[in-house]
């Protein structure tokens, strides 16, 4: 748990009992740290009563406004809240019924300390293989509920061979932040201007990426930075190249060949992980390597198909476009005002 909890929970209680004598508290908020919880929160929402959405992130705030949803600000006291992430430390009370959801599909960083999970009276894993991982570490008041994000995008749509014979192929470079010491950004940015004549570029990276290598691609104008949702392009993709982020699941459940790079390990990094890259992946070490393994991709698009099936079903338990409807049924079960 981080300081701030301890810090501003006896005001922050105080503060909640007090209001809860003048007017019992009855509302449900949705906190949301980045947009990319929106993304997986608005295809819960749709089976639901509307819920206010708070934040205490200024570019939250900014951003949400500019797409037209309606945002409060912290600090809030609700009766419960709902969250993409471990941050019941936001309201500092027990007084608050905290429900999370992962943001991210799977695990793939080690997880935060079981003591984190402790606050919440349900959290909400994207699988049961998800729930396992976080059972073997203590957590004890986890469910299966999917990954409501990739509802939207559900049944799968695969490429049409004869389309991509009339157009340059798609590739989409993903990268985590490289803080974490398991990004690859650093081996193919600077190659990227090169692959352009011959290919339809696109990239996405972790919003906590450095500003240098945001900048850099920015200023590369036949290259397609990504400043939202990586899914439609995903989505559009003939084949992704990833380092270790859980886009890497989202990838897999809309069917796309993949491209990885072998890096060293870190603390952060799961050993499961780089044994499944290894059997549904080209692995690669070197920038030299890139092109050959793009160009033996796009002539054997369903390399690995068989492999990336498996993954999904350790990533998920289900790709049926249903898995908002499902949290929002485990959700109802503590909340059943919200039902419909």
């Amino acid at each position: 748990m981080v300081l701030s909890y301890y810090l501003l929970k006896p005001f922050y209680a105080l503060a909640w009992r007090v209001l809860n004598l003048f007017q019992k508290r009855q509302e449900t908020l949705f906190y949301c740290h980045t947009p990319v919880d929106m993304e997986n929160w608005l295809p819960v929402q749709k089976h639901l009563k509307p819920i206010r959405v708070v934040t205490d992130k200024a570019d939250t705030y900014k951003a949400l406004k500019q797409s037209g949803i309606k945002v409060g600000r912290l600090p809030a006291f609700p009766k419960a809240v709902i969250m993409c992430r471990v941050s019941s430390h936001k309201f500092p009370s027990q007084q608050v019924l905290k429900i999370g959801m992962t943001h991210g599909a799977y695990h793939f960083k080690r997880m935060t300390s079981a003591q984190n999970y402790r606050p919440f009276s349900l959290y909400l894993f994207t699988s049961q293989r998800d729930l396992e991982n976080a059972q073997k570490i203590g957590v004890t008041m986890g469910k299966v509920g999917g990954f409501p994000k990739l509802d939207p995008y559900l049944p799968v749509k695969h490429t049409d061979a004869k389309d991509l014979a009339n157009r340059k192929a798609r590739i989409l470079f993903t990268a985590t932040y490289e803080q974490s010491g398991m990004s690859a950004i650093q081996h193919w940015l600077p190659q990227l201007p090169e692959l352009t004549d011959k290919y339809e570029i696109y990239v996405s990276v972790h919003p906590w990426t450095c500003k240098t290598y945001i900048d850099a691609l920015k200023a590369m104008p036949q290259v397609h930075y990504i400043q939202g949702s990586p899914l439609p392009y995903i989505q559009k993709a003939d084949l992704c190249v990833v380092d270790t982020s859980s886009i890497i699941a989202e990838c897999t459940a809309l069917g796309k060949p993949l491209i990885s790079w072998i890096l060293p390990d870190s603390p952060r990094m799961v050993p499961e992980i780089k044994e499944i890259l290894d059997k549904i992946s080209i692995r690669i070490k070197e920038i030299s390597e890139l092109r050959p393994a793009i160009a033996r991709i796009i002539t054997e698009p369903d390399m690995f198909s068989p492999e990336r099936v498996w993954a999904n079903t350790i990533f998920f338990d289900a790709l049926d476009g249903k898995a908002g409807k499902r949290s929002a049924q485990a959700i109802i079960k503590l909340l059943p005002d919200l039902k419909l």
